[in-house]
C-alpha cells in the first residue's frame, strides 16, 4: 500500500525551515560542503520531535540550541517564533513518522536545491567586487558594529547597496537562474540579500582575499553531481 505524504505542507516547510537557518548563518556558504554540514540542523529538529512526539518540546529543545550556536543573532528570534507557531498550526503534519521519513531522505536535495541560486548570486556578486574598497567597506562597517543603532544603520547601508547593485553586478551564467527560478526569483534575490548581510563576516573576507570564492562553475557542477530531489513518483498523493 502507498504511503500518504502531506507534500504541500512539507512543500511550504522546507523553505521557512531553511530561510529561518540561513538567517542565522547556520547552512553552509558554499555548495561544495559535505552534505552533513547542511542536513545538521534540520535533523536536529526532526529528532527533538521524534524524541518527545510532541512539536512544541522538540522545537523549543531544537530552538535553544540553535541561538546558542548562533550567537549575536537574537534579532531572528521573531523569524524562529513564527516558524514555531506555523509548526504548532500544522502539528499533525510533524508527529507522522511518514512525512519526518520523507523529510530525513529528501532533505539534502530540498536544501541543496533552496540553496543553490541564492549561493551562486552572493559568490557572483562578491567575485565581482573582490577588492573594491566601496563595497568592502560597507561589509566591514557592518562586521565591526561594536552596538545595536550602529550595526542597524551598517546594515540599512549595504541593504541599500546591495538593492541598486546585485543584480547589475551578476555575470552571464547568474543571469540564467532568473529563467530557472522564475516563479521565485524575487524571493530568491530577496534571500541573496539576506544570506550576504548574515554571512557578513564570511563575505568580507571574500571580498578582501582573505577567503577563496567558489566560482559560479564549480558551484554549477556541483548542482549536476547532486542527486535529483525525490518527486515523490510512487507515493500516494
Amino acid at each position: 500500500m502507498a504511503v500518504k505524504i502531506d507534500r504541500e505542507v512539507i512543500d511550504e516547510f522546507c523553505p521557512r525551515l531553511f530561510r529561518v537557518l540561513d538567517s542565522l548563518g547556520l547552512l553552509p556558504r558554499t555548495l561544495l560542503a559535505k552534505p552533513n554540514e547542511f542536513e545538521k540542523y534540520p535533523r536536529l529538529l526532526f529528532g527533538s520531535i521524534q524524541r518527545y512526539n510532541d512539536v512544541d518540546a522538540g522545537f523549543k529543545e531544537w530552538e535553544s540550541r540553535i541561538l546558542r550556536e548562533a550567537a549575536g543573532k537574537n534579532e531572528c528570534y521573531p523569524d524562529i517564533e513564527g516558524l514555531r507557531q506555523w509548526m504548532l498550526d500544522h502539528s499533525e503534519k510533524f508527529v507522522r513518522k511518514a512525512n519526518l521519513q520523507h523529510l530525513s531522505t529528501s532533505l539534502y536535495a530540498r536544501l541543496f536545491q533552496y540553496l543553490y541560486p541564492r549561493r551562486v548570486l552572493a559568490n557572483a556578486y562578491c567575485l565581482n567586487h573582490r577588492g573594491e574598497p566601496a563595497v568592502l567597506g560597507k561589509f566591514k562597517r557592518l562586521v565591526s558594529a561594536q552596538d545595536l543603532e550602529t550595526r542597524q544603520d551598517a546594515q540599512a547601508d549595504l541593504e541599500a547597496l546591495l538593492d541598486t547593485d546585485l543584480l547589475q553586478s551578476v555575470d552571464p551564467l547568474v543571469s540564467k537562474l532568473k529563467t530557472v527560478y522564475a516563479n521565485e526569483w524575487e524571493t530568491v534575490v530577496d534571500d541573496a540579500k539576506k544570506s550576504l548581510i548574515a554571512g557578513a563576516h564570511y563575505y568580507c573576507k571574500v571580498l578582501s582575499g582573505t577567503e577563496k570564492p567558489v566560482p559560479a562553475e564549480l558551484e554549477a557542477e556541483a548542482e549536476q553531481q547532486a542527486e535529483p530531489y525525490d518527486n515523490g513518483k510512487g507515493e500516494e498523493e
